[in-house]
């Protein structure tokens, strides 16, 4: 399995993968492939086994005046069913940490669901703690 940055080449592939995670249509090939090229604030690492892409995931840098450093916000993260179990999200996720760390990030986020227990799992293994924060959502 090859853990590697992704491409502005690997966005069709990448489109595919996001329309099993996030819904269908979220984004558009030329939407992600603009990301990629283009959005400096944000880290997408994939997996893939040959050609075939089987996972991503998405890291944010962020900065507030209120903090001397930069944190990060892992936003994204996704295995394919069928590869899971194989420590392919924790590679993904160690080595967006790991690109985001050489970007000056010292510490980080992630947000999932209540009922994504296998996440928390993961995020736990991987040295996340549970906090008391309640996150609010508007459109």
């Amino acid at each position: 399995m090859l853990i590697r940055l992704a491409h502005g080449s690997d966005a069709a592939e990448l489109k595919k993968l996001n329309d099993f995670f996030n819904g269908e249509d979220c984004n558009g090939v030329e939407g992600i492939q603009e990301s990629l090229m283009s959005n400096e604030q944000e880290i997408v690492c994939l997996a893939a086994e040959g050609s075939v892409l089987v996972g991503f995931c998405c890291g944010q840098i962020l900065k507030s005046m209120c903090y001397a450093y930069k944190y990060g916000e892992i936003t994204e993260l996704y295995v394919m069913e069928e590869y899971r179990r194989r420590g392919i999200g924790r590679q993904l996720l160690e080595t967006t940490e790991n690109e985001l760390g050489k970007r000056g990030v010292r510490h980080f986020h992630v947000l999932t669901g209540n009922e994504n227990t296998r996440a928390q799992a993961l995020y736990t293994i991987c040295g996340y703690a549970k906090t008391s924060e309640i996150l609010f959502d508007k459109d």
